[in-house]
């Protein structure tokens, strides 16, 4: 008897509000869901044999896949990461086409459970930036994931499924520090630590604006990798870091609006010390610090490379219209995320 089933689950993007690249380094990191979404939509009908179709709206692009070459991609994916781990390859080499990270995906989940033999349809349509330190891959991870459980009627256990997050997504990035995927997993604003249980933390109570400054030329990888490079070993900066994001969790704890703007700062010079704030940027985050009475930092991985160092958070009471339009950047009030990952 031919069987049916249509799935759809979303999970939010995220922004790091202190701890990036810190992270890695043992230091704790601040992270909150935001509201840009990622949708995956799954249909399976039951066949002799498999099939995929992968439909990625945000790329215009569907592909078409049989089992076999959905898995012999998996394998190709799979041997370009051991080339990465072994500096053989370029991390950007890894999942160099769109439609490998939903591979991917099906891949990893297909060890811990076989999937249904049948035809699948696999529909992402995400809301969040691309390539901005938002998370959009963790994103489109998480709500395939969970589709993938819902459709074999499976418990989304927390711990399994972000396991499972974090190696899709250092195929992605190089090195998951799970910060992402956690987040977006579990919505709201969190505090995570390598080897230590995520935390939910007091909300950000202020108002925020997201400020897009465009995709940096850098990638994520390439950022963290020079970063390692320059300061890996530098114990000094990632105490600085620790304290930093001390200070800001204090601060938002207490709802103290002075320490908080104090902290986002030094946060952002931080960021600049290691260098993965163009100088660009520098220069329109000091204006809007100068004209706003604003706090501001970049988020993610920012950029090592180029003008561009993805999105900015804006602590200001009012929107900052004129120097975001002097630049020609995009700007969007932050409504925060406490729903996480769902299926609907």
């Amino acid at each position: 008897m031919t069987a049916q089933m249509h799935s759809h689950c979303s999970a939010p993007a995220k922004l790091i509000i202190s701890g990036e690249h810190a992270v890695i380094y043992g230091c704790p990191a601040l992270s909150t869901a935001i509201n840009f979404r990622s949708h995956c939509e799954c249909d399976f009908q039951t066949a002799d044999i498999s099939s995929f179709t992968i439909h990625l709206k945000n790329f215009d692009l569907k592909v078409f896949m049989t089992e076999a070459e959905l898995n012999n991609r998996a394998l190709e994916i799979e041997q370009n990461y051991q080339a990465y781990l072994e500096t053989k390859q370029l991390i950007t080499d890894v999942l160099s086409k769109p439609e490998d990270l939903v591979i991917c995906c099906l891949h990893h989940f297909a060890g811990q459970q076989p999937l249904k033999t049948g035809n699948w349809q696999i529909e992402i349509d995400s809301e969040i930036p691309i390539g901005r330190g938002l998370g959009s891959s963790a994103s489109v991870i998480i709500s395939l994931l969970l589709n993938l459980y819902k459709q074999h009627k499976l418990q989304a256990d927390y711990e399994q499924v972000l396991a499972l997050a974090k190696t899709v997504e250092s195929r992605q990035h190089g090195k998951s520090s799970g910060l992402d995927p956690a987040t977006i997993l579990a919505g709201g604003n969190r505090r995570y630590q390598l080897d230590t249980p995520i935390e939910a933390v007091s909300q950000l109570k202020t108002q925020a604006w997201l400020i897009d400054t465009g995709k940096p030329q850098s990638s994520t990888g390439d950022a963290v990798n020079q970063v390692k490079q320059n300061h890996a070993n530098d114990k000094s900066i990632w105490q600085a870091f620790s304290k930093v994001s001390a200070k800001i969790s204090e601060a938002i704890e207490n709802g103290d609006p002075s320490q908080l703007n104090s902290a986002i700062k030094q946060n952002q010079a931080l960021l600049e010390k290691i260098g993965v704030v163009p100088n660009k940027i520098m220069k329109f985050i000091q204006q809007l610090q100068d004209q706003y009475n604003a706090s501001c930092k970049v988020c993610g991985a920012g950029s090592v490379e180029g003008d561009n160092a993805g999105v900015v958070l804006c602590l200001s009471q009012q929107a900052p219209d004129k120097i975001c339009t002097e630049y020609g950047f995009k700007y969007y009030p932050i409504e925060f995320d406490d729903k996480g990952g769902q299926c609907h």
